[in-house]
């Protein structure tokens, strides 16, 4: 007799017996019979999809009848899947608090654009924005910053600056500002580069 851990009868278990005869068959609720064994000592196997085999050992002694009770475990339910644990976000780049001062002469000196088309340096860069020199000789094709106001201060040269349909002469001294979102070019009108101060504020920047 098979039945399962709440005593109910489980057919179709596949019983295997081995020993002085071998025979299988499967049980009909939970009920199975091997008959004219002669004696000896037999092995008994139990199988059933989605419950754990089990062997049992009996001992035939001539045609005395023995009841083997058994009960199958069901298998366990697969662990589950692992979760690929989610890296942790780097850290952001710590930005200096450091005030800085650039002397502006030198450091054009130091990056001139030459007879380059042009040419953008960092100057500094904190959680809030940045500040850029710009060296304009060929035109700067129309864009926009999204997330950003920009301010423009001429430093030398002569040229313009085309936002909202309107033309905004530069030259040294002028001072612009271009609200964020407000497509813009930039045209240098003389050989000489025109050099811009660029302070784009609300612009999220990494450690320079």
């Amino acid at each position: 007799m098979v039945s399962d851990p709440s005593g109910g009868p489980l057919g179709d278990v596949k019983v295997t017996m081995s020993g002085p005869v071998s025979r299988d068959a499967r049980t009909e609720r939970g009920r199975i019979a091997f008959e004219n064994l002669p004696a000896g000592s037999y092995r008994l196997r139990f199988d059933r999809e989605g419950f754990i085999s089990l062997e049992r050992e009996v001992i035939a002694r001539g045609g005395a009848p023995i009841d083997v009770n058994v009960t199958l475990t069901p298998e366990p339910p697969p662990p589950p899947a692992p979760v690929a644990a989610i890296p942790p976000k780097p850290p952001a780049p710590a930005l200096s608090t450091e005030p800085v001062a650039i002397d502006m002469t030198a450091f054009i000196e130091k990056n001139y654009v030459g007879r380059g088309s042009g040419k953008t340096s960092p100057l500094a860069c904190t959680a809030g924005g940045l500040a850029t020199l710009i060296q304009v000789k060929d035109p700067i094709i129309e864009h926009a910053h999204a997330d950003a106001d920009e301010f423009l201060y001429a430093i030398a040269g002569e040229g313009s600056v085309r936002a909202a349909g309107k033309d905004q002469p530069l030259r040294a001294g002028v001072f612009m500002m271009v609200p964020r979102g407000v497509p813009h070019i930039i045209v240098a009108v003389t050989r000489n580069p025109l050099m811009l101060l660029s302070i784009r504020a609300g612009e999220h920047c990494s450690a320079q």
